[in-house]
């Protein structure tokens, strides 16, 4: 008989305490899962009149009980539910706005989750109208609509996956607790009010405990899928159509009715069928023995079948395919049918704006998409296949088609209808990319919109409170001049701010207030104009870009000036031109003649003009101080301004006046007559160096060089 096995004694303590903690943290892990079930649950809700038509809304349909769900609408229901939560003046708005969102392909399960907040809505709801003092939305509700999504990350995500109950739990705790101790914290409530809102509490926990997982399961494939299709934009973006159309099937597969996806793998069958539009070789099709049709025309035949299914699935945001068509016919030569789906994707995009852009709030909350320049892209290419800008905006493609033409006047009012359009949607995002395509694509009808561009002056600074004695960071006033020699009517500005730390090519646009009219040779103050980003303030402003619309013309404001900080933004345009001209190659020489000609102009009839018709003046004047000042003023030929060019008086000094008057642009440089007179005008096409001689008593030009041509 073996003999029995002594356990050493300090080994039998080691397991004694061992077992002891286990019991312990079972114990723990009862209670807390038990805790689970103390949660007040509504069994039978019973809505009140207000909240019946939103519950009403949320409740489940026959489409909702398919195995088969919309991705993307889940996505967009789930967020923007939230983001309405966090965003709405009240109840009722958020109420009509849980009403007539479109639950179509919503998993029953998300909208039974949705469902449980009603109850919880419901009870906060009348507590407010009974105790009006509360303010309850604005202090609480508003607050756990933004932070259910904003506090759960990837952190979270892992304690998730570790254990649904405890680790849901302490990410219900996470999210709600906080806000709702800080909203306590700050009332002043009785004992039964205390009770009432920590009755709300449990409840707004339960709610979470089904909304958190869910939310999780969702998004995390809505990850997955993202990744798959940002892959296509990094196709498109380095002209991979071959890549664009393996990895749009990748998704197609999984997702056949994917809306952007489908979008996508039509502009990479358009964009290889223009890759192979010369090639010669031919299709035979396997059943019969016969020619059907080229390489370029079988990928357009296949773009056309997508984009025909699209509208089948998607009647109500059928703009960007709409769009899409009419490049399939333009690539085929039919440009006349192409005009006509241009004009039908015009129509269609302000009515569909809203639709077509919802799905950003998903894009938006990946924030990591701004850290690079990819990602950069991913987000500017859905904004503009979203609102119709760039290369999706139907009026660019028809002013493209009647610069091809030389139409100018047709090109150039499809560029105003293009803008025109963007500022009734009422969407910013793609403005400067608006502007940068016309600059790059429509180069010579853009820049003579408003040849005046150069006359309207921005200047702004610190808000300045009590008479001037403080100032506010997180505001500007703003000075709108007019140094034409014409009335600026119904004019908006948008300023386009670069702060800190955005990447490099980012701008946040404000629209100023519109300016009704700025009579001739006078200005318009716009005082506390918000910043409103990111809780930036003025010292992180970087740079600032502006843009000026009337009734009839859209154009840079190059001359932005800093106030404050004293910086002019136009520097840039006013360094060393001779070194940056001799910097000039093939391609741009090739469109500053392209712009000259389609101007009517030269260089030489340029520096003839400035030979002939040139004034030159020298002005002695007292000033309050009975000092003498001298001032040279010149007056120049006005089409001179169709160059958009900066003045400088021998590279350094500034003018002190610079307008128009009639056929004359007037400059004004405080400084005398020196040994070396010379007026160096700079600008995008021509550089010249003006030369200066007294003459007796008069002043006059002798000599115009050319600073553009390389030596």
């Amino acid at each position: 008989m073996d003999a029995e096995v002594q356990t050493p004694p300090k080994k039998r303590k080691k397991k004694l305490v061992f077992g002891l903690l286990l019991f312990a943290v079972a114990a723990v892990l009862l209670l807390v899962l038990g805790r689970r079930g103390e949660t007040p649950v509504e069994e039978e809700y019973q809505p009140i009149e207000e909240f019946e038509e939103a519950f009403k809304a949320i409740q489940p349909q026959e489409d909702n009980l398919n195995s088969t769900y919309d991705l993307e609408n889940t996505i967009r229901v789930i967020n923007s539910l939230e983001i309405a939560q966090s965003q709405m003046d009240n109840f009722d708005d958020y109420l009509a706005c849980m009403a007539r969102q479109d639950y179509s392909g919503v998993p029953a399960e998300v909208l039974e989750s949705k469902a449980k907040l009603m109850p919880v809505l419901q009870k906060l709801y009348l507590l407010q109208k009974e105790h009006e003092e509360l303010n309850l939305w604005s202090s609480l509700v508003q607050k756990l609509g933004g932070d259910v999504v904003d506090r759960i990350n990837a952190g979270d995500v892992t304690l998730l996956s570790m254990d649904q109950g405890i680790g849901g739990l302490l990410i219900f705790k996470k999210v709600a607790g906080v806000v709702f101790e800080q909203y306590q914290n700050e009332q002043r409530l009785k004992g039964e009010l205390q009770k009432q809102i920590d009755e709300a509490r449990l409840q707004y926990l339960g709610y979470l405990e089904s909304f958190t997982p869910i939310y999780i399961k969702y998004m995390t494939e809505w990850d997955r899928l993202c990744i798959d299709r940002d892959k296509v934009y990094i196709d498109l973006y380095n002209n991979r159509p071959d890549l664009v159309l393996q990895d749009c099937e990748k998704v197609l597969e999984k997702y056949p009715d994917n809306r952007e996806t489908m979008l996508l793998k039509s502009m990479g069958l358009i964009q290889y069928s223009r890759r192979c539009k010369n090639d010669e070789m031919i299709l035979i099709e396997p059943e019969k023995d016969s020619v059907v049709m080229s390489p370029s025309d079988a990928y357009l035949a296949e773009a056309q079948a997508v984009i025909d299914r699209y509208i089948d699935l998607y009647p109500d945001q059928s703009a960007p395919a709409l769009l899409l068509e009419g490049l399939i016919k333009e690539t085929k030569g039919d440009h006349a049918t192409a005009l006509t789906f241009y004009d039908q994707s015009s129509v269609e995009y302000p009515r569909q704006a809203e639709r077509l852009t919802d799905l950003l709030d998903s894009y938006r909350i990946r924030t990591y998409l701004n850290k690079s320049l990819e990602g950069n892209y991913l987000l500017t290419l859905y904004r503009s296949t979203m609102s119709g800008s760039g290369f999706f905006s139907p009026n660019f493609m028809k002013a493209m088609y009647y610069d091809q033409m030389g139409d100018k006047d047709n090109c150039a009012k499809e560029i105003y209808n293009h803008f025109y359009r963007r500022s009734n949607q009422g969407t910013y995002d793609c403005l400067l990319l608006d502007m940068r395509f016309c600059e790059e694509y429509l180069t010579n009808s853009f820049n003579q919109l408003l040849p005046e561009r150069n006359y309207i002056n921005v200047s702004f600074e610190k808000h300045s409170t009590m008479l001037g004695l403080s100032s506010d960071d997180m505001s500007i006033d703003v000075t709108v001049d007019n140094q034409a020699d014409i009335d600026i009517i119904n004019l908006r500005v948008f300023l386009c701010i670069h702060f800190t730390d955005m990447y490099d090519e980012d701008y946040y646009v404000i629209k100023l207030p519109t300016i009704n009219r700025i009579p001739v040779r006078s200005n318009i103050e716009l005082e506390d104009i918000k910043l409103d980003y990111l809780e930036k303030s003025f010292g992180d402003i970087a740079k600032v870009r502006a843009i000026a619309m009337t009734d009839t013309e859209i154009c840079w404001i190059d001359n932005v000036y800093n106030a404050t900080d004293n910086v002019d933004y136009n520097e840039e345009h006013s360094v060393n031109f001779q070194i940056l001209s001799a910097k000039l190659d093939s391609s741009a020489i090739r469109s500053r003649d392209a712009y000259l000609a389609s101007i009517k102009m030269s260089d030489e009839m340029f520096r003839n003009d400035i030979l002939k018709h040139s004034r030159v003046t020298h002005v002695e004047k007292k000033n309050l101080l009975k000092k003498n000042q001298y001032y040279i003023d010149i007056e120049l030929p006005r089409e001179l301004i169709l160059l958009s060019p900066t003045f400088t008086w021998n590279q350094t000094l500034m003018p002190v006046e610079n307008y128009l008057k009639g056929s004359y642009i007037h400059l004004s440089f405080e400084t005398p007559v020196g040994e070396e007179n010379v007026l160096y005008m700079t600008s995008n096409y021509l550089n010249y160096a003006i030369a200066i001689e007294s003459q007796g008593d008069r002043l006059k030009v002798v000599s115009v060089k050319n600073l553009s041509d390389k030596p």
